[in-house]
Order: structure tokens, then C-alpha cells, then sequence
């Protein structure tokens, strides 16, 4: 009885508790609906007020294409989506823009990033139903509820909560892994001598004819930095590699094993060689993640 009574109030409180949160849970949905609601009759007046003819999803989402782009290239899983756009409430007060970041297009990887002000959901309706691809111009009218709010600005004066936006955009390019990879060697101007049959870009940049050739089993002392595409660093150091070995990611172990004692060379290989879709968000790798790698064979250990 003791016990019952020790504990008792804390039964009560839980009962309470799971009411309130239960009812609070009913009141924030019936508020969710109700701006759904409240979105849609200020976007269709907002059109009829500007005599823009649009198409609607189900989901809400309003879209007009302006102009069609020649390539007709759609995103798939693993694609680059680069965007310029123009994000503004409906009252015309500027929220956002490419522009504004010094008119460099905005980036994101389908599937596993957002373009800004797009959530998860309204990213899958303009590209992957797909209302758009590469070169096409348009502009979306979104409602809250598919707004996803970059960092810094939620809740503020410039753009309020549960409020809707227009947003014209061009998809400037939309670009496979491969394509990635090949602009990032061109662009950073890293030296590569040739593409193995399983996707690795492999350039020697020191070479060694007459020093020890490593051979499967052996065990090298190598020295790294991996980077991402955009140059980020996400790991540098020294490993001990055993050549042929399932030990690492199959790209730097190919990338290895063509190479001798003393040399160095540039590794770049897509996620299928790395850490795939999953990637590695705990050492900074998001998921379809391509990899560069400056290496050096220090030695050959025992």
C-alpha cells in the first residue's frame, strides 16, 4: 500500500499529462487545417487579383510553367538540381533570392537535400512527379504547410508563420553523379589519367617506376585528405591500408592498389564506391556523396 501510495499521484499525472498533450495535438491539427484552408482561398485570390492562369496539385501546390527548357532532362535519385528563384509574399515584399546571395544558383542533391523554402514533399511534386526539368522556368505558389524555412528566419517579421509565398524559379542545370564529378575535376583543375571500368578517376601526380609494387596482402602506410565536392574536408591522416582488403571504401582501395611505394595521386569516385545512400552524416557525409581523395603511399609495413 506503501508503494500504491508513492507512486499513485505520479499515475494521475501521467493520465493528465497524455489528455492535455492529446488535446493539444487535436487543436495544433485543427489549426494546421484551418491555415491549409485560409492558404489556398489567399492563393486563388492572389491569381485571380494577377490573371494568372495556374495548374494545382492536390497537395495544394499551385504552378505555372513560363518557358520550357530544350534538353527536357528530368531529376532521378542522386542528381544535382541547381535553381535560380525569386521567393516573395504575396503581398510582393521580397523575401528571398539568388540574387541576393551573390547570384549563385542554389544546390541541392534530389532525395537527400531541399532547395530553399521547398520542403521534402513539395521537392518530390515539382521534381519528381515532375512538373519540372532542366532550363524550365515557372512559378510556384506554395502554401505554408509545404514550406520548409531556411535557418534564421522562422517566425520573423519579413515572412510570419503560416504564410504563404511565390516562387519563381529557373532550373538552371540538373546534373547526374558522373556529370558532378566530371565539372569538379574541370573546375578545380585536378589532374586525372584515366576512369577505371567501375567509375574511379584515378591520376598519379608523383610517380615511382622503380619503387616497390604493392601487391594484395601487403600492408601500406598511407597518408590522406577526403574531400567532398564542394571541398569540404572530412577527414585527413594517416591509415594503414592491406591491399585487396574490404577494409575501406572500394574506391580508395582500387585507388590504392594501383599504386607503388613513395607515389601520390588523386582519387575521385561516385557514392557506389563509397558510403552510398546511407552515406556517413556522422564524419560529414551526406548520403550519395561522391569522394575526392589526395593520397600518398608512405611505405610498405609488415
Amino acid at each position: 500500500m506503501l508503494e500504491l501510495r508513492k507512486y499513485g499521484w505520479i499515475v494521475g499525472l501521467s493520465l493528465m499529462l497524455g489528455c492535455y498533450l492529446s488535446a493539444c495535438k487535436d487543436v495544433s491539427n485543427q489549426i494546421g487545417n484551418d491555415k491549409k484552408v485560409q492558404n489556398d482561398e489567399e492563393i486563388r485570390a492572389y491569381l485571380a487579383a494577377n490573371n494568372i492562369t495556374a495548374q494545382s496539385t492536390k497537395e495544394g501546390l499551385y504552378y505555372k510553367v513560363v518557358s520550357k527548357g530544350a534538353s527536357g532532362q528530368k531529376a532521378v535519385v542522386g542528381d544535382e538540381i541547381k535553381v535560380s528563384y525569386i521567393a516573395r509574399r504575396l503581398d510582393g515584399v521580397l523575401v528571398d533570392s539568388s540574387q541576393l546571395r551573390l547570384n549563385i544558383p542554389s544546390r541541392a542533391i534530389y532525395s537527400i537535400s531541399r532547395l530553399p523554402y521547398l520542403s521534402d514533399e513539395a521537392m518530390a511534386l515539382v521534381f519528381g512527379t515532375p512538373l519540372l526539368a532542366e532550363g524550365d522556368s515557372a512559378t510556384l505558389l506554395v502554401p505554408s504547410h509545404l514550406v520548409q524555412r531556411p535557418a534564421g528566419i522562422d517566425g520573423n517579421l519579413l515572412f510570419p508563420a503560416y504564410t504563404p509565398l511565390r516562387v519563381d524559379l529557373k532550373v538552371v542545370s540538373i546534373n547526374t553523379e558522373a556529370e558532378q564529378i566530371d565539372a569538379f575535376i574541370r573546375e578545380q583543375g585536378i589532374f586525372i589519367s584515366e576512369t577505371t571500368e567501375s567509375g574511379l578517376r584515378f591520376g598519379k601526380t608523383v610517380s615511382k617506376p622503380d619503387s616497390v609494387l604493392l601487391k594484395t596482402g601487403d600492408k601500406a602506410s598511407v597518408k590522406y585528405t577526403g574531400r567532398l565536392l564542394n571541398n569540404t574536408i572530412f577527414d585527413s591522416g594517416t591509415i594503414t591500408e592491406t591491399i585487396g582488403s574490404s577494409s575501406s571504401v572500394k574506391g580508395f582501395a582500387e585507388g590504392i592498389a594501383k599504386m607503388r611505394v613513395g607515389e601520390k595521386a588523386n582519387l575521385i569516385f561516385p557514392s557506389s564506391l563509397g558510403y552510398g545512400a546511407p552515406g556517413r552524416p556522422e564524419a560529414g557525409i551526406p548520403g550519395l556523396s561522391a569522394l575526392y581523395f589526395e593520397v600518398e603511399v608512405l611505405s610498405k609495413t609488415q
